[in-house]
């Protein structure tokens, strides 16, 4: 019975999986008028867990966690070895609020990302932006 109860345990304690760390990049233009910042997941892929974008006072979040503003969804959201985009959609996702094209660079361990913001019917941005 013990041996069974401990083969129990060490099986149980496998399925058990470390928590997933995530980061914020904060993208914003060189005056502060508009911002894009989202939350990435720790997998090896781009993965969106949140977003928040602001342009004046017009705000929006993808969740009331990540503080006030008007609903948000993450639309297309791609990264390859040179670029991320990523579409910021309306509830419906029948309107684009925002698109964010950056492009990467690294060497060691320092990273750039710079790019452009454009929020529909507000303007477009140069960015550069700062995270993990």
């Amino acid at each position: 019975m013990i041996l069974r109860a401990a083969i129990v345990a060490l099986g149980l304690g496998g399925l058990a999986t470390p928590a997933l760390a995530t980061e914020w990049v904060n993208c914003a233009a060189p005056d502060g008028a508009a911002t894009f910042d989202f939350l990435t997941g720790s997998v090896d892929f781009l993965s969106i867990a949140g977003l928040n974008i602001s342009v004046g006072e017009q705000v929006w979040a993808s969740s009331a966690a990540y503080g006030p503003g008007n609903p948000v969804a993450v639309g297309q959201a791609f990264e390859d070895a040179d670029s991320i985009r990523i579409d910021a959609m309306d509830e419906a996702m029948s309107a684009r609020i925002a698109e964010l094209r950056l492009f990467k660079a690294t060497e060691g361990d320092a990273f750039a990302y710079g790019g452009t913001l454009r929020i529909a019917g507000h303007g477009a941005w140069a960015v550069s932006c700062t995270g993990p």
